[in-house]
């Protein structure tokens, strides 16, 4: 028979009618993994250092600015916990934003925000104007937070997913290092200078805040240079811009050129109606619209219990953490002051004894003198041993949830952090303090992480980010929570806030059983 007259072999009926998720998801695989995603992996962790920044630098300048900014422990609970206040504040309309307007705009828009307010926050002459400046980074740091893991996931096929989330929490734990060093390289310099006597004056913690602001400033640069993620795009109706997007990762991953990229089209069954450019109003209208959803069965009864447990968890992990370098350095300036090694928390309560300024008297005149505790080498070290800690938890962890699941290996974690914060009263080295607060901190901060590998699969791609910032909303009030009742609770007693903060990880412990069973395959995310 002639070659002519062969009749044309029909598609594969099957492909035709594949979902444009499933179409989008073979893409993906066919991009591999390259050189934009390392460019991805470079932006995420400039900006994981940016979030952990904004929280982590003010543990690591009380000590040295009590005096500066005239701070009692009630004010640098408050200010610890500014920033999470502003997230508060914000977490709904930025989640919102994000799934209507995309992820990108606001990744380069918030760094940018906490980049000029880094380099305000570093020249602050008063505790009010340091106060207003993390309040506003608070602000922008909702809008890094809601959008960073989602915008991650989204250029990733799930052969590799669990693993760069992992990776992404593991940022965070080099951030933490890497604040600790910085601050170990900067904070012990005698740097003192004076530009307007009086009113302007620079310290080491200036210079500190100054350098910090470098990684916000990356991470502005790294994502302006990437595009909205596909999953976004076409879940929006905005097929040629998701393939387009497709076609640039794949040239650049495989050195091909755009036009041999194999799949053209995503939309083959034909489900994905192309829409015009909207309106403002018609956006907000049509986010509205798809927002109600999120409050129906049975996705209002698992952002319920994701968002109570997220509470409970950083009430413990974030006021551990940000005390950490104060309760270090008051460790460090007991062992100085004394010869005989003493149990943790008579080390706390010399402290809270002596809180009071040291009176001097000179000419017979009674005045008040502010005398700093000063962080030596030792509380740094322990920041690096937190940190790393923290990066060894969530290593060991990738490796183990694959046997275990996420969820037995959660209520594990939970179980030991409960046990590490009540071994602590009775503890007398240094070395144990430091090594039981940063094996807590570290297990809860993985516990955490695979607490958002279930949520982040569990909601569909439309309602991801106003999810996840619910969560973590109801999670930041819970850091703020933390770092106000942490002070209350030491005037209270060395060993109340530990004890609180083990009976609420054994309590983290009991839900853990109640969070839903989420496929590897991503099958109940809803992602159509």
């Amino acid at each position: 028979m002639d070659a002519k007259n062969v009749p044309e072999q029909p598609e594969d009926e099957s492909s035709n009618t594949k979902d444009p998720m499933q179409i989008l998801e073979e893409a993906l695989t066919l991009c591999k993994f390259g050189k934009f995603h390392l460019r991805l992996l470079a932006a995420t962790f400039c900006c994981a250092t940016t979030i952990m920044s904004v929280t982590t630098t003010t543990s690591y300048i009380l000590p040295i600015a009590e005096c500066d900014l005239d701070m009692n422990i009630m004010q640098k609970g408050l200010l610890n916990g500014m920033p999470f206040f502003g997230q508060i504040s914000s977490s709904l309309l930025a989640g919102f934003l994000i799934d209507s307007f995309g992820r990108r705009i606001f990744l380069v828009g918030g760094n940018g925000i906490i980049f000029l307010c880094t380099l305000i926050e570093g020249s602050s002459q008063t505790y009010l104007m340091l106060l207003f400046t993390k309040l506003i980074e608070g602000f922008a740091l909702s809008l890094c937070f809601s959008a960073v893991g989602t915008y991650l996931t989204e250029f990733c096929h799930l052969q590799v997913r669990d693993r760069l989330l992992l990776m992404n929490s593991s940022f965070t734990s080099v951030a933490l290092i890497m604040a600790a060093l910085l601050a170990w390289a900067i904070l012990p310099i005698q740097f003192n200078y004076t530009i307007w006597p009086g009113y302007f004056e620079l310290h080491s913690w200036n210079l500190y805040l100054y350098v910090c602001s470098i990684w916000s400033f990356l991470a502005f640069v790294l994502y302006w240079s990437l595009p909205e993620t596909p999953k976004y795009l076409l879940s929006h109706g905005r097929e040629k811009e998701a393939l387009d997007v497709l076609r640039k990762i794949y040239a650049e991953n495989s050195g091909n050129k755009k036009d041999t990229f194999p799949i053209h089209s995503l939309n083959n069954s034909g489900t994905i109606k192309q829409t015009k450019e909207t309106s403002l109003k018609k956006k907000i209208v049509d986010g509205l619209f798809e927002m109600k959803e999120l409050f129906r069965k049975p996705l209002i009864f698992n952002l319920i219990l994701f968002s109570f447990t997220t509470f409970a968890a950083l009430i413990v992990f974030t006021s551990m953490r940000l005390w950490f370098p104060q309760v270090s350095t008051i460790i460090e300036n007991y062992n100085i002051n004394h010869e005989e090694p003493a149990r943790f928390c008579v080390m706390i309560n010399d402290y809270m004894e002596g809180i009071k300024p040291q009176t001097v008297t000179a000419n017979e005149t009674t005045v008040y003198e502010c005398v700093p505790k000063i962080s030596g080498g030792e509380t740094y070290l322990n920041g690096l041993i937190l940190g790393i800690a923290a990066v060894v938890s969530v290593v060991i962890s990738a490796f183990l949830v694959d046997y275990f699941g996420q969820k037995i290996l959660m209520f594990v974690l939970l179980i030991l952090c409960a046990i590490f914060s009540t071994l602590l009263y009775w503890t007398n080295a240094s070395l144990q303090i430091a090594m039981l607060i940063s094996c807590t901190c570290a297990l809860l901060q993985t516990a955490l992480c695979l607490q958002q590998n279930i949520f982040v699969r569990y909601f569909p791609t439309t309602l991801r980010a106003l999810a996840i910032s619910i969560i973590m909303m109801i999670g930041r009030i819970g850091s703020l929570t933390g770092n106000i009742i942490f002070p209350i609770l030491l005037n209270l007693g060395c060993m109340a806030p530990f004890i609180a903060m083990g009976v609420v990880s054994l309590g983290i412990a009991g839900l853990v059983y109640f969070l839903p069973n989420v496929a590897k395959d991503n099958k109940v995310t809803g992602d159509k």
